[in-house]
């Protein structure tokens, strides 16, 4: 796949071993210990069945996170099922099994992520340059998150890959909680690897959950001075986040949802800012005559005649934009006058 960062692949031979033959597989792996199971990882043919009874007991077993990052092999071998399925994509010939497990692996992904103690131990380490990075493996050129990023893309209407991509959105859209501790360095992760249009495509063609999960995680960084202002830094940029909202818009008309029309209003709140720093020469303030409009939408008022809060919300957002758009123009007068 391109824009791929390189193999995060340590120097080894060890493919999909099976198990020693003198391993006495159990019938049942349910009835068997993490510890256990994070053993029979390596085989294929349990691979599935294995990663499936580890997320399951991700509750009952705290010392899920350590046991999988710790024991030799494991995150390898997460990445191996991650990576198998990428010649599936165009035309998608991707299987329910075959998603089921790439899914499994992707929720693994997501308890190392929210556990504390791994995302000090595994994700958020000082390389050799002396830079933060996210998930760096081997020689710390590999930030896995970006090894999902394939599945952002939209192939076509295939249930099994939108899967895939809503078990990806979720894994990501935990990690735009950006006021812990490591909040800065995944915002900065986020913007340098361009989340944000891979999302905004989602928004814009893939179904429901996937659209609500990706305007969630727009909406997160918006919310983030340094996202905003990336999100802003060209009107190009700016107008597409703007014209995808729109039509965000359109189709929560057809078929309402009031907490993915909270998010929608939250980055219009957000984008609504922008018109603090807008000069009488900036090549933006011919996208926000067209941004004006949008607050002017009929079905937004008529969905959000008991919210009060989201009423208030979008009343905020109009008194932004006009407000600094009189102030424009004020400023243009005085100038034509002096």
């Amino acid at each position: 796949m391109e824009n791929l960062p390189e193999s995060p692949f340590f120097e080894s031979t060890l493919g999909s071993s099976s198990s020693s033959p003198s391993q006495k597989i159990p019938n049942d792996l349910g009835a068997l210990t993490p510890n256990q199971l994070v053993l029979l990882i390596d085989d294929d043919s349990l691979r599935g069945e294995v990663m499936h009874h580890l997320y399951e007991k991700k509750d009952s077993c705290k010392n899920l996170a350590l046991l999988l990052w710790n024991n030799f092999n494991t995150v390898y071998m997460l990445l191996l099922e991650v990576l198998s399925v990428y010649k599936k994509f165009s035309p998608s010939t991707l299987s329910i099994r075959e998603a089921t497990r790439v899914c499994c692996a992707i929720a693994l992904f997501q308890v190392l992520e929210l556990d504390p103690r791994s995302r000090v131990e595994a994700g958020f380490q000082i390389d050799h340059r002396g830079q933060m990075s996210i998930w760096k493996l081997g020689n710390g050129s590999a930030e896995i998150p970006c090894y999902f990023y394939p599945f952002l893309k939209p192939c076509g209407d295939d249930k099994h890959l939108e899967c895939v991509r809503t078990t990806t959105l979720g894994f990501l859209s935990d990690l735009t909680k950006f006021d812990d501790p490591h909040g800065s360095d995944a915002l900065r992760f986020f913007l340098k690897s361009e989340v944000v249009p891979l999302c905004l495509k989602c928004m814009d063609v893939c179904d429901e959950k996937s659209q609500k999960l990706a305007t969630l995680i727009v909406m997160n960084i918006l919310k983030q001075e340094s996202g905003l202002t990336y999100c802003s830094a060209t009107p190009e940029r700016f107008f597409a986040i703007v014209q995808v909202l729109r039509r965000v818009v359109e189709k929560l008309s057809l078929k309402p949802c009031l907490l993915h029309l909270e998010y929608v209003i939250q980055c219009y709140v957000c984008l609504s800012k922008i018109y603090r720093s807008i000069g009488t020469t900036t090549k933006l303030r011919g996208c926000c005559k067209f941004y004006i409009s949008i607050f002017m939408d009929v079905y937004i008022f008529r969905q959000l005649k008991r919210e009060k809060a989201l009423q208030r919300r979008l009343h905020q957002v109009m008194h932004q934009v006009l407000h600094q758009v009189q102030r424009v123009r004020e400023r243009e007068r005085s100038e034509v006058v002096l």
